[in-house]
C-alpha cells in the first residue's frame, strides 16, 4: 500500500509539472527544453582556428563518432541560414567547450556538400572564459579588425586564420549568449566583395611600406 501511494504521489507531480510547463511562456519553454537537451551532452573539443572545408558526409561522421546527437536538414529558411548559400545544417547541443567553457549548441553550415560555416553558442555567464581563451588560443593569429583596411562592425573581434576567418564579440552583452563564427575563405571572399588590395604606383616608397604591412597582408591575403 505504501509503494501504492509513492507511485501515485510521483503520477501526480508529474501530471502538475506537464501542466505548469504547459502554461510557461515560450521563452522558458525553450529554456528549459535547451537544459534538458545538454544533460549529458559530450564536450565539444574542435579548436576554432583548424576548421576548414571539409566535406559534409566526414564532418556529420566525425561528430557522430564523438558522441554527438545532430539534427541535420536542408530547405533552410532566410533565418536559417549565414549567407545565401547555406542549402543544409546540422546542430548539436553541447555541455563545455574548449578549456571547460559552458558552452550550449554548435551549428555546422554547408553549401553544395562543402563546410562554410561553424557557429558556436555559449552559456551567458561565459563571455570571460571565452574572450581568455580566444586571447591565448589564437595569439599567433593576425586581428583583421585591427587592419586600416578592414570594415566591420564596431565590437567585433576578427582573425584571420588557418582556412577562413573567425569572429567573436570584443563587448559583453546583457541578456544575450556569446557567440564565436568561423566562416570559410570562399564564404568570406562572396560576402566582402568589396575589398580594396591596392598595388603601389612605381616610385611610391612611402605607400609601398604601407602595403607590404602585417595588417595589409592580413586584409588582403584572403
Amino acid at each position: 500500500m505504501r509503494y501504492l501511494k509513492v507511485v501515485l504521489l510521483a503520477v501526480m507531480l508529474f501530471a502538475a509539472g506537464l501542466t505548469a510547463y504547459d502554461r510557461l511562456p515560450l521563452q522558458y519553454k525553450h529554456t528549459i527544453s535547451d537544459w534538458y537537451n545538454r544533460i549529458g551532452a559530450p564536450h565539444y573539443v574542435e579548436a576554432p582556428d583548424l576548421y576548414s572545408e571539409r566535406d559534409q558526409a566526414s564532418v556529420i561522421s566525425d561528430m557522430q563518432a564523438r558522441g554527438h546527437k545532430l539534427k541535420c536538414y536542408g530547405n533552410l529558411g532566410d533565418r536559417e541560414r549565414i549567407d545565401k548559400h547555406n542549402d543544409y545544417l546540422c546542430s548539436a547541443h553541447i555541455s563545455t567547450a574548449y578549456n571547460n567553457i559552458q558552452a550550449r549548441l554548435v551549428t555546422f553550415f554547408f553549401a553544395k556538400g562543402k563546410l562554410n560555416h561553424v557557429r558556436i553558442e555559449f552559456a551567458s555567464s561565459s563571455f570571460d572564459d571565452l574572450q581568455g581563451y580566444l586571447s591565448t588560443s589564437l595569439v599567433a593569429y593576425p586581428r583583421m579588425d585591427k587592419s586600416p583596411w578592414a570594415r566591420f562592425e564596431k565590437g567585433l573581434m576578427v582573425w584571420r586564420v588557418k582556412e577562413g576567418v573567425l569572429m567573436a564579440s570584443a563587448e559583453k552583452a546583457h541578456g544575450s549568449n556569446p557567440i564565436i563564427l568561423w566562416s570559410s575563405r570562399t564564404s568570406f571572399r562572396s560576402k566582402h566583395p568589396g575589398r580594396e588590395c591596392p598595388t603601389p604606383p612605381a616610385n611610391s616608397p612611402l605607400l609601398k611600406s604601407l602595403i607590404e604591412s602585417e595588417d595589409y597582408k592580413a586584409w588582403c591575403a584572403l
